[in-house]
């Protein structure tokens, strides 16, 4: 086949589908506001003097570049276009009066656009009613776009490469108890809550020795280092800011537990990771988390907003290494099972063999 996907060309989430279906022998090429270079991919930038990362106002610009993206979607011919994030490139999309293409919701689309105003709302439902097909990467953020539309949505799981991702990847052997995530610093993902957690931890017991990893980076950054230094935490926090998939699959691997105790998660694909490298996971009681996970069995689910809790949860790990490496290995398994990468990616493949052949090129009004 041949697949275009309208999307973030920057996105870590976009390169990972370019490179899953590359893999399977498709001809991938990207439609991008975003430009950057993929492996194997063509990318064709749209050129706008758009400031793609400004606010709300001046995204509505997206959609005065409908003739672009006609143009090249003439000049690509695909099988199929899949486009992703509702309410930027999927209105670039319905407003272009693209017909026959998949959208695939992703999370703030969903979740945060469209309790703005009553506009938002209003442009988000205009995105879902012109998409023919709609994707969801899990059951949680399809029953929250289900408030929007009567359309089915197919639920995508987000995978992971299990094989990149495991517990063969740890080479630590210490006396430390590691504790952290890999998440960028954005105020949903309750990064302050781990800091927090591990300032209360070491109240209780000073002596143990503890280290905080935190990979990411994103606009929280400085603040949260100097909450750090209030704490006092200096010695136990390591700031790694962003890292690639594979330095993030080391560092999950040489953790001793995973930290997650995100406001929001449209699915989360971080504990998948975490459980996939043999380690338990401390997660928020978010439908999106507790769906990523096995709660009770590879997670230990906590009140987002109660930090006592997250500590309690964290020192029952440290005490029980028993219990901690049952849960590690019963994450192993549920992501083999569950969320392995080609087994979530072939999914969507089924559906877009089936809807080329049904819609034959008929993208353009």
């Amino acid at each position: 086949m041949k697949i275009l996907f309208f999307a973030s060309a920057k996105s870590i989430h976009t390169k990972k589908w370019c490179r899953w279906f590359t893999e399977q022998g498709h001809e991938v090429a990207v439609l991008t506001f975003h430009n950057d270079a993929i492996e194997n991919t063509k990318v064709f930038p749209i050129k706008t003097k758009i400031n793609t990362d400004g606010g709300d106002l001046a995204k509505l610009n997206y959609l005065t570049h409908r003739m672009e993206i006609r143009n090249t979607i003439r000049k690509i011919q695909p099988d199929i276009i899949n486009v992703h994030y509702a309410t930027s490139y999927g209105a670039a999309a319905a407003a272009s009066g693209l017909r026959n293409y998949v959208l695939s919701v992703w999370g703030s689309d969903i979740y945060d656009f469209p309790r703005k105003s009553p506009v938002h709302r209003q442009l988000l439902e205009f995105s879902l009613r012109k998409a023919k097909y709609l994707f969801s990467t899990s059951r949680a953020m399809a029953k929250e776009t289900e408030k929007y539309t009567k359309k089915e949505i197919i639920i995508t799981p987000f995978g992971v490469d299990t094989a990149l991702f495991s517990p063969d990847k740890r080479i630590r052997h210490d006396g430390r108890f590691v504790i952290g995530t890999v998440k960028s610093l954005y105020p949903k993902y309750g990064i302050d809550k781990i800091l927090l957690a591990a300032s209360e931890i070491l109240r209780r017991v000073p002596a143990l020795p503890l280290e905080v990893r935190i990979a990411g980076s994103g606009p929280l950054e400085a603040e949260l280092k100097e909450l750090s230094r209030r704490l006092k935490l200096e010695a136990h926090v390591t700031w790694l800011g962003y890292i690639s998939q594979e330095a993030a699959s080391l560092e999950w691997a040489n953790m001793d537990c995973a930290v997650i105790p995100s406001e929001l998660e449209s699915f989360g694909v971080s504990a998948v990771e975490a459980e996939a490298s043999g380690i338990p996971v401390v997660i928020s009681d978010v439908p999106g988390l507790q769906e990523a996970t096995e709660p009770g069995v590879t997670s230990l689910v906590v009140d987002r907003r109660n930090v006592g809790k997250i500590a309690d949860a964290v020192l029952d790990l440290y005490y029980d290494r028993e219990k901690r490496e049952s849960m590690g290995r019963a994450g192993r398994e549920f992501a083999l099972q569950r969320y392995n990468l080609d087994t979530c990616f072939q999914i969507p493949e089924h559906y877009f063999q089936i809807w080329a052949q049904e819609n034959n090129g008929k993208y353009l009004l």
